[in-house]
């Protein structure tokens, strides 16, 4: 393998200079075709995969990840951990979170199958399992995955335990267990800023879902402002639009919330997270809605609706647009759509 190219590939990615990195690693894929060498291939693609999620090209980057995993072959998922973790993460980002599951129960079994195997390694995919279960609506294993992680929590580093009330800050915003969000939440973004950990972007944004659940809008504010400084790429970006303009919206700000939401819809038209699109066109909806242009709210609800649905494991979210919805439809005078779409949220929450 050469290892040198691949050094070089990595650090040209770590300073964003991903046109120059990306020329490497297709070189590197050619040379390992050549070769038959398909571990050389494996990490060339990874690295191409990299490059593509960085840009907020999703659907490309997990091309480039399948394809890393599939040259790869039975790969260790010690020594690959980022590649099952990304692989993962995209699957269930695109609406295939039992694949998602299917990868990481594999990984987390055969971690578990060594003898004294490292707990930091179990925990790290433990969380991410975590991740898939809920995005696949099995909550009940998500908390039990996550269970499991935490009676091990006083053995693991500073940045697993992050990463570990970064996953129950997650799991209790998508059962709607507000308070209990945020009191992770806090934790999360403390840990990550006394012992400066990464994720630092995740954590403040995190932070701020939560408080806007809360309807906690100014201090929500504060740390939107801090995570636009930690952004890095587009998607990010994205998200942090939708977050924007759900602020706009608590503040009777309804022009600056299409506004962001436009912003949002821009960033994320690839479809790649349709939850955070759907999420995006619901702020729209309800400034819409608030500005009595029924007919765009209209529209704009169903649009939310239909990423919503498509964004699996989401189902808080789901239900709070079947809701919004229902009583716009019912402000409307369309009472059988108002009925319907009230039932479909009370069958679409936890």
């Amino acid at each position: 393998m050469d290892e040198g190219t691949l050094t070089d590939a990595g650090l040209l990615i770590g300073l964003c200079q991903y046109e120059q990195a990306e020329r490497l690693l297709e070189d590197l894929v050619a040379v390992a075709k050549e070769r038959g060498d398909d571990q050389l291939a494996s990490h060339a693609l990874e690295g191409l995969g990299t490059i593509a999620t960085r840009q907020g090209r999703e659907a490309r980057a997990l091309e480039l990840f399948e394809r890393a995993l599939a040259a790869a072959g039975e790969a260790d998922p010690v020594e690959r951990e980022t590649l099952y973790i990304h692989t993962a993460r995209l699957r269930a980002y695109g609406g295939d979170p039992g694949g998602a599951v299917r990868l990481l129960e594999g990984a987390l079994s055969r971690v578990e199958a060594e003898r004294d195997h490292d707990v930091a390694v179990f925990a790290y995919f433990a969380i991410s399992l975590s991740y898939a279960y809920a995005d696949a609506g099995e909550y009940g294993k998500a908390g039990t995955v996550l269970a499991r992680a935490l009676q091990v929590a006083e053995e693991l580093d500073l940045r697993t335990r992050q990463r570990l009330y970064y996953a129950l800050t997650r799991l209790n915003i998508n059962t709607g267990r507000t308070e209990q969000a945020v009191e992770y939440g806090r934790k999360t973004l403390e840990l990550t800023r006394s012992a400066g950990l990464d994720l630092v972007f995740e954590s403040y944004h995190q932070l701020a879902y939560t408080l806007l659940d809360a309807s906690e809008t100014e201090e929500a504010g504060r740390y939107l402002a801090d995570a636009r400084g930690h952004s890095e790429g587009p998607l990010d970006d994205g998200f942090l639009e939708v977050e924007w303009g759900r602020h706009a919206l608590q503040l009777g700000d309804f022009a600056g919330a299409i506004e962001h939401a436009d912003a949002a819809i821009d960033l994320l038209s690839d479809r790649a997270v349709p939850g955070v699109l759907g999420r995006a066109y619901l702020v729209k909806a309800r400034a819409y809605e608030a500005l009595g242009e029924a007919s765009r709210a209209d529209r704009a609800y169903l649009m939310a609706i239909d990423g919503l649905e498509q964004q699996t494991g989401w189902p808080t979210d789901l239900a709070k647009a079947c809701r919004r919805y229902g009583k716009f439809l019912r402000s409307q005078g369309r009472f059988d759509a108002a009925l319907q779409m009230l039932e479909r949220a009370g069958d679409a929450g936890v």
